[in-house]
This record gives C-alpha cells, structure tokens and sequence, in this order.
C-alpha cells in the first residue's frame, strides 16, 4: 500500500476532525479542510475504507425536517493510526545523518550568524519537519543558538547539567527547560515565539524510544561542543 503525500494528507485530517469532534466525519468537512471538491475528498476516502485505514457509516440528519438520504460518515481505523505512528516516527539513517550534519554545521556558525538569524531559519523549517527525533533536533539547535546569547557562568551549568543526566531523556528535559527559563530573563520575545514547538518537543522526548533519546543526546553535546 503506497502512502503517498496527498493520502497522508487524508488520514491527518480525518484523525484531526475525528478526535477534535469525537464523531464521525463527513466527507465534506474533509474536502473544505483541504480545499478541494466534496467528490473528490469522498472518492478518496472510499480508497481509502477499502485499504482498511478509515470505516464508514450512514447516518440520517434528525435535525432536518424532512430528513433525506443518508450522510456517509468516516471514522479513523486502528490501521489508520499504525500507518500515522510509523510515518510519523520514521527517520532512516541516511536523512538522520544528513539533517545532524547540517545543523551541527550550523552551531559552528552561531557566532558568525548570530543566534538571532540561526534560530528565525530554523523555525522557519520546522513546519515541514514530520518526524518527532528531525524535530526535536531542530529545536535543540535553536536552543544551542541561544545558548551562545548567556553569561559563562550560566552555559557552565547547562553544560555540567547535560553531563551528569541521569539518562537521555532527563537531560534533553532539563537542558530544554533550563535555557528556555534563562531566555525569560533575557529575550522574552523569543521565548514567545517558540512556545508551541517547545510544547511539542516535550511531548516527542516521552514518545521517542531510548535508542532515538540516546542519538539525541548525543547530538545535544556534540552541538555544546561546536558551539562553544
């Protein structure tokens, strides 16, 4: 079963309106939250209950009057989150080692750039990034950045406190936290503007398994080491 970009685009949206409504969706809410016609969000979505990634229903609108045929409405299936889970989490080795070289070249250059310029590229890349570890890398480049903004004394301590984590995810956690709790002294217009995406690398370090926390932290020192 090929996963293409535009069918990954119709088994997001039905997940979204699903969960955000927890009712089943018709297809025309698809069509509108795509911005295509009503025919073909429903010729797609029918592909897609053959493949088993979404089931349908029909239901009458009580509401109405003079209730007529039946709405065909579509539900997420269990296949439909396994298919999400698995793209979502993937990064093959070769775009991981791709993507840490590009951003830990780009610590190195935080003096010459500015961390100011480093962190608006970044951000900038972020809404096209998928998976949760590329993510959750991008957003400790940006912190890194940031970090070159501190007195000595305060990168020391977020150095020391990487070092003696008392494993990868604690300690991606608390460098994340501690410079973003220094950046509301310093720069709280910045510490406004990466909100969200901080709210979500939280929420991937609990969801990535400890191999993908292991290559983090790693890169999170090595990122310290360049940057310095």
């Amino acid at each position: 079963m090929a996963v293409t970009r535009r069918r990954l685009d119709f088994l997001r949206t039905v997940k979204q309106i699903y969960e955000s409504t927890n009712l089943p969706v018709h297809y025309v809410r698809v069509a509108q939250a795509l911005g295509i016609s009503k025919w073909s969000a429903y010729e797609m979505l029918k592909t897609l209950e053959k493949e088993g990634l979404v089931a349908s229903q029909y239901e009458v609108n009580q509401a109405e009057k003079h209730p007529g045929r039946a709405m065909v409405l579509f539900s997420p299936t269990q296949m439909l989150d396994k298919v999400l889970s698995a793209r979502a989490f993937e990064a093959p080795v070769r775009e991981w080692r791709h993507i840490k070289e590009k951003l830990l070249s780009m610590c190195e250059e935080v003096k010459e750039k500015k961390a100011a310029k480093v962190a608006k590229q970044l951000m900038g890349e972020l809404t096209a990034t998928e998976s949760p570890m590329i993510f959750s890398a991008y957003v400790i480049t940006i912190l890194v950045a940031q970090v070159q903004t501190m007195s000595d004394r305060s990168v020391d301590l977020i150095k020391k406190m990487v070092a003696e984590a008392a494993n990868p995810e604690s300690g991606l956690a608390m460098f994340s936290a501690a410079v973003i709790a220094s950046l509301h002294k310093i720069d709280s217009r910045f510490v406004s503007a990466i909100g969200g995406h901080f709210s979500k690398f939280q929420k991937n370090l609990a969801m990535l398994n400890k191999k993908e926390q292991i290559q983090l932290m790693d890169f999170l020192s090595d990122a310290l080491s360049r940057a310095s």
